[in-house]
């Protein structure tokens, strides 16, 4: 019985107009230079979505980004997948607007993922499982926050980091022998430690913030992050994690072309390089004029990585998310030739 792959065809992307710079930090904050900001996280400036746009919005121009490569990418799509922090609303679902809004069929299936930083890889195992079980055929996997709610009234340790964003990303299925049109999704795993839940928490986003014992004053969503903590838990959790994955494959870190990991800070990935012993060649930073996109950060990195020739053909790649929840996860990709 012949065995159908996975595979990771296409990757279209939107930043909304709205730009933060270091220097209007410097102007609100008044705590640190521009080039102290820029020093310790590796930003000098993030997109940010206009008062009237929304995690919908930007998802469906990201999506409309993709089409417009290919226009037969919008068909056949089986099923729509949104992952995401920021819904529009808690009730309804947002995959089900951004359905829509991209007039796609009433056959096709459509849900929200409530993941961070890993959704991304998150969102490409569960995609890859339905196709390899024969369930669907061609999935579109979304990611968007506009994490500059959470933020905006938050202190600079926050507000300096995030910024706005959305992706769209084609998983398709490909028969057993022929050439994949893009990069074969092949070894998927993930971890959770939900023990570290208070360290990246916005009280009043949910229903234990408006109700029950635990409601709050405020209604206004704000992030409450323990960055020590969240640094901690990168170091002793995705490193070994990396580790054992590519030892699952029987890789070593010298074996992969290019690692692309969550886009969190500039500090933190460099440390993870280090212990990682990732050579610069061999790992992508794309954070400087965009900043921490939460679950748009990977394909973001992703897309630039091939668009400036750093993918090449045969070339294993090495996605990785990590954070809120905490939850992390891998994705190994390999490309054709």
């Amino acid at each position: 019985m012949s065995r159908t792959r996975a595979a990771l065809t296409a990757v279209g992307t939107y930043l909304p107009e709205g730009r933060l710079t270091n220097e209007m930090l410097v102007e609100h904050y008044g705590e640190w230079s521009a080039e102290k900001i820029s020093n310790k996280t590796g930003i000098d400036s993030r997109h940010v979505a206009a008062p009237d746009e929304f995690t919908s919005d930007m998802a469906v121009k990201a999506a409309e980004d993709l089409f417009a490569g290919d226009p037969s990418r919008r068909e056949g799509v089986d099923m729509l997948m949104l992952t995401t922090v920021t819904p529009d609303y808690l009730v309804p679902f947002t995959a089900g607007m951004i359905h829509d809004r991209l007039g796609l069929p009433n056959t096709v299936a459509a849900m929200d993922v409530g993941l961070g930083c890993s959704g991304y890889v998150y969102g490409l195992g569960v995609a890859a499982g339905m196709i390899e079980s024969g369930r669907m055929k061609k999935v579109l996997l979304c990611t968007g926050d506009r994490f500059s709610t959470f933020t905006e009234d938050g202190g600079l340790d926050v507000r300096s980091i995030f910024g706005d964003g959305a992706s769209a990303t084609l998983v398709e299925a490909v028969p057993e022998g022929a050439e994949p049109p893009g990069a074969i999704i092949d070894l998927v795993r993930f971890g959770t430690d939900g023990s570290g839940a208070k360290n990246l928490l916005v009280p009043t986003s949910g229903v234990k913030g408006h109700a029950g014992v635990e409601t709050t004053d405020t209604s206004k969503p704000i992030l409450h992050m323990d960055g020590p903590q969240v640094f901690d838990f990168t170091l002793r959790t995705v490193v070994p994690h990396i580790r054992g994955v590519l030892e699952e494959r029987g890789l070593d870190v010298p074996d992969v072309d290019l690692f692309v990991l969550h886009q969190a800070n500039l500090f933190m990935m460099e440390h993870l390089r280090r212990r990682l012993r990732i050579t610069d060649e061999q790992f992508m930073v794309h954070i400087d004029e965009v900043g921490n996109t939460i679950s748009t950060s990977i394909p973001l990195a992703l897309r630039a990585a091939v668009d400036a020739g750093r993918v090449g053909p045969g070339a294993k790649v090495c996605l990785v998310g990590f954070g809120v929840g905490y939850s992390w996860g891998t994705v190994l990709l390999e490309y054709p030739g």
